[in-house]
């Protein structure tokens, strides 16, 4: 469109100096005395217990996507310590779209979670040989209990209690946002712990995120080691499950008919689902394109020098779409170009492992880009604000002004970067804003913002790379580049 009026006029700091605009100031928080926070359990847990002793074994399936699992995880572990139940290592549902059999000890180090809540909520691999001989060895002969989604703390305490006392075992899948936001300080508590101190990435997956980040700040060189990440929602499936129309033509429509059909059955060609494309695109509900991402970053103000990563699965046809904005940003990177073949082998195959790396080299970007709504940049945005204590730079545009302007064929290019630099003000404006939080009425989701209940697990060290120490996720060795 007007890629090529696309002008370098204005000098790379001066540029710099507005869209890197971050301050990573670090405000010491008082670390949470173990022992109170354990002498809060112990106290409620005397509570709602009639005799001493666990409530009996807690199993959850968690389905979905690395960060869909990740969540629940953190309630499965809120949960055991609302029931005061022992938590049994939680199973991994092979799901239809990303087809991962990763198990929890492929994700993540198994030995360190349990040791990480060791105090709060026991954790086990698996149930004693008892229980297993009452269902035949098998889990799955459990009975499945179907709990509403979001329930309450009520509900789990009225229904779900009994039940466990009573049978010593419950299975509950699927576990996905199982339990409502606003819970007890003490429960909300063991989300913190569970997100940021006891998930820790398995060694494999640890050790290659590590590299790669370091390969990232090597190539990011001319802005200070510093770096873009774009979680760049332009896979197949996305661009299916959208229904937008890209390409057009009866040869798109058949290919993403044909993968519809064959991912969600039938759910697509309900008498009562009506699909406007346009309207979708009008509504900013469309994933954007690679070159809409250029161009808006272009708008913005990041010069053609600016390291950008790519966090994605693979982009629905790559080769055309991410050439225009390689031409826009030379310096532009995926997993795929930073590891060596012999080093991404292992995790061919296997979306979450790979998630893992994209997750763990954008959560140390300076600037976290998100294009499209999900579990990924929302577990993402509030990492990062755990880590910087809130001042970490997320862009996150408005889709629906920037679809008309993009539409808008008699706009020039110093119209359009003006649009963008407002655009820019305004995300930054409201990426300052947290929402305000009433004691028990937690209405926004603590994996997005963690403060202020999560504030007192962040290291009282004025280092922001030694705060990652907390997060297990890298070494302290970086510091020299921030």
């Amino acid at each position: 469109m007007f890629l090529s009026s696309i002008s370098s006029k204005c000098c790379f700091l001066l540029q710099l100096s507005s869209v890197w605009k971050y301050k990573r100031r670090v405000k010491v928080q008082k670390p949470c005395p173990n022992s109170t926070a354990r002498n809060h359990f112990s106290m409620y847990r005397t509570s709602i217990m009639e005799s001493p002793g666990s409530s009996g074994y807690l199993i959850v399936d968690a389905n979905g996507g690395l960060n869909q699992q990740r969540s629940a995880i953190c309630n499965a572990v809120a949960v055991a310590g609302l029931l005061n139940a022992i938590l049994v290592i939680p199973r991994f549902e092979l799901n239809s779209v990303w087809r991962d059999p990763s198990q929890f000890g492929d994700i993540y180090d198994e030995e360190h979670f349990i040791n990480n809540l060791k105090g709060y909520v026991n954790v086990v691999r698996e149930l004693p040989e008892a229980l297993m001989e009452r269902y035949d060895q098998n889990i799955s002969n459990i009975p499945n209990f179907r709990v509403q989604a979001w329930a309450t703390v009520n509900y789990y305490l009225g229904v779900v209690l009994p039940i466990l006392r009573d049978q010593r075992v419950i299975r509950i899948a699927p576990f996905a946002n199982r339990l409502t936001m606003n819970v007890p300080s003490h429960i909300q508590l063991l989300r913190c712990i569970t997100n940021y101190k006891a998930l820790k990435f398995s060694p494999p997956i640890s050790s290659l995120a590590e590299k790669l980040v370091s390969r990232m700040i090597e190539r990011s060189s001319m802005t200070g080691g510093k770096y873009v990440s774009v979680h760049q929602r332009f896979e197949q499936d996305m661009v299916a499950f959208s229904c937008c129309v890209y390409e057009g033509g009866e040869a798109e429509k058949l290919k993403m008919d044909s993968f519809r059909e064959q991912e969600w059955k039938g759910k697509f060609k309900r008498k009562d689902r009506v699909i406007v494309p346009a309207l979708n695109r009008i509504e900013g509900k469309c994933p954007l394109t690679p070159v809409e991402v250029g161009l808006m970053l272009r708008g913005m103000g990041f010069e053609n020098n600016t390291s950008i990563y790519i966090a994605s699965g693979k982009i629905y046809q790559a080769e055309k779409h991410l050439a225009p904005l390689r031409e826009m940003f030379p310096l532009l990177y995926t997993k795929e170009s930073l590891a060596t073949p012999d080093e991404l082998a292992p995790f061919e195959g296997h979306s979450s492992k790979l998630a893992a790396l994209d997750y763990t080299v954008s959560l140390f970007s300076e600037v976290f880009v998100t294009t499209q709504g999900g579990n990924f940049p929302q577990f993402l945005m509030g990492h990062r604000r755990f880590l910087f204590n809130g001042h970490s730079k997320t862009i996150k545009p408005d889709k629906r002004k920037l679809v008309v302007l993009l539409q808008d064929m008699d706009i020039s290019w110093k119209a359009f970067k003006d649009e963008m630099e407002v655009m820019l003000a305004e995300s930054d404006r409201k990426g300052m804003m947290v929402p305000r939080v009433k004691k028990f009425n937690r209405k926004t989701s603590i994996y997005t913002y963690p403060l202020p209940e999560c504030a007192c697990l962040q290291s009282s060290n004025n280092s922001t790379f030694r705060l990652t120490e907390g997060a297990n996720v890298l070494n302290s060795h970086h510091e020299s580049t921030r």
